[in-house]
């Protein structure tokens, strides 16, 4: 009688998703947040530079698209170099997930 009566409870306040995410442990490599930041940092600053080269000194539109373009490549390469890419092991757990319970009456 208790749990019919918890059971209508948490139907009458909750909204109730179905949604069944089983995850084994394990581990994931990503990037390291600090290095891509850098990593854009650096393109950000030499993409500028080549705009400023591109528009100050070509008038000619399909020249700059191309000059621009090599120019990234090169930029990119330059600034992945500066900045390599580091990866970080990230130790994930035992997932196991039925139901999801949203409040009806909140925020």
């Amino acid at each position: 009688m208790v749990l019919v009566a918890a059971l209508l409870v948490i139907v009458a306040l909750f909204d109730i998703d179905i949604r069944p995410e089983f995850s084994l442990p394990g581990e994931q490599q990503v990037a390291d947040p600090e290095q891509e930041q850098r990593f854009d940092a650096c393109y950000a600053r030499r993409d500028k530079l080549i705009h400023q080269q591109a528009f100050g000194t070509i008038d000619n539109p399909d020249v700059q698209r191309e000059f621009i373009s090599m120019h990234r490549d090169t930029a990119r390469k330059a600034c992945r170099e500066q900045y390599p890419e580091q990866l970080n092991t990230i130790r994930t757990p035992l997932k196991i997930n039925l139901l999801d319970l949203s409040f009806r009456f909140g925020r």
